[in-house]
């Protein structure tokens, strides 16, 4: 990548270039980056326990699981390794928002459970975001929304082919 690019892309200010030409995993990433940006900020002023993105995610997962979360599971889906991971489930058992419980009839094997502090973190985060996904969304049709989920969608599925 030219040093003209790069620049252009650091400095948000892409108006200049031909959007074709613009790298599409730069594009998607400053978008991305910019949107956890945002959720970060809101979090730490509205949060009671603050929390990390990846801290959230994992609550997240948890709480929605519907069955045993399996370690390997969490870390492909996060793309994180098993022991970081583990690190985020020890500080969000800290913040008692997970328990760890022993199976009864295998005591080798630990169930996490979401507790009523730790849903009620999740449910505080899922308000914060759905505010900032409905303020990012205003002055776009429903016709332009759907265009880009299908967009976004094609290319995931194409780079999943690859």
């Amino acid at each position: 990548m030219s040093i003209n690019l790069f620049y252009l892309c650091r400095q948000n200010n892409f108006k200049n270039m031909e959007q074709d030409n613009l790298p599409l995993g730069m594009v998607v990433g400053q978008m991305m980056k910019e949107m956890i940006n945002v959720l970060k900020k809101r979090d730490a002023e509205q949060a009671e326990v603050p929390l990390t993105i990846e801290q959230h995610a994992v609550l997240h997962i948890l709480n929605e699981r519907k069955s045993d979360v399996i370690l390997k599971e969490m870390s492909c889906v996060m793309g994180k390794n098993k022991s970081s991971i583990l690190r985020i489930i020890d500080v969000l058992e800290v913040k008692e928002l997970v328990r760890r419980a022993v199976d009864t009839k295998d005591r080798r094997k630990k169930y996490l459970m979401v507790t009523k502090k730790g849903k009620q973190v999740i449910e505080k985060f899922l308000k914060i975001e759905a505010e900032l996904r409905t303020e990012l969304k205003k002055g776009l049709t429903k016709k332009e929304i759907k265009i880009f989920y299908k967009v976004v969608n094609h290319i995931k599925m194409k780079a999943e082919q690859l």
